[in-house]
């Protein structure tokens, strides 16, 4: 079990321009003895640690790297885990609370990594791409549950049965700014769940043409009622005035009967 969790630099010297860290556990360190071991002889050499390292990777951003590593003897210490943390155009410092919170983590990992379980070659073999879309159908799915658990089912982007009065056939969608409001009001709410090809899932559902919602998407942000995406990526949020245009021209129920979605008030 963690102890008083402490950091090198010391907390009152991490600043914005502190660009790589650790956090350790006060128990195997001390002024005298750095090398201090626990009780069972097993952790010894600081037992847990966990560096950060901050990076700026060109438009990519800016990114925090965790790393967590333990002794597996006294002469090797082997990676557990690597976290990678996205932020914004600074990096915040580390606080106490955080460096605690993250020592604890690393007493609750109840797997230790075998041996050679990181390396250059692991990072450049893992599907990226697949753990991404994955993560974004967990979302979908648990959502799903939520609303099934509420008796306000949405078939959208599953393969199951349609809503009632939803069917393919019947989906009928046109160039108008009453039908865009709609399309865009959907495109926003299932972009801000995370999930990826948003558009291609919407049109698989609907039985609609990709350029249909395209269309709507694209005179949705003319009209100011649809914000553009992040730089190289698509979604977008409802503006005020598309919100207020979507309620003026019945959006709740349009959206309700065709999707089975029920907005809140």
């Amino acid at each position: 079990m963690a102890s008083e969790a402490l950091t090198w630099p010391p907390m009152d010297q991490i600043g914005p321009k502190t660009k790589a860290g650790l956090i350790l556990d006060s128990k195997n360190v001390t002024d005298s003895d750095l090398l201090k071991r626990d009780e069972d002889g097993q952790l010894g050499f600081l037992g847990h640690v966990i560096s950060w390292h901050d990076l700026e990777i060109g438009e990519q951003g800016c990114f925090r790297i965790f790393v967590h590593s333990l002794n597996r003897s006294d002469v090797r210490r082997e990676i557990i885990a690597v976290e990678i943390e996205r932020h914004a155009s600074i990096f915040l410092p580390i606080e106490k609370k955080e460096a605690q919170a993250r020592l604890n983590l690393a007493y609750a990992r109840s797997a230790w990594a075998s041996e050679k379980a990181f390396n250059s070659s692991l990072f450049r073999e893992l599907p990226s791409g697949q753990i991404l879309e994955d993560h974004a159908r967990q979302i979908d799915g648990y959502l799903k549950s939520l609303l099934e658990a509420s008796g306000n089912v949405v078939n959208l982007f599953s393969s199951g049965s349609r809503p009632k009065g939803a069917r393919k056939a019947q989906l009928k969608f046109s160039s108008t700014q009453k039908d865009a409001i709609i399309l865009a009001k959907l495109y926003a709410i299932r972009s801000q769940t995370g999930t990826t090809r948003v558009a291609k899932r919407i049109c698989e559902e609907l039985g609609i043409e990709t350029t249909v919602l395209y269309t709507a998407v694209r005179i949705a942000r003319t009209k100011g009622w649809l914000t553009d995406g992040r730089k190289g990526k698509t979604g977008g949020s409802m503006t005020a005035e598309g919100e207020a245009f979507f309620l003026a021209n019945d959006g709740p129920a349009r959206l309700e009967k065709i999707t089975g979605m029920k907005l809140g008030n």
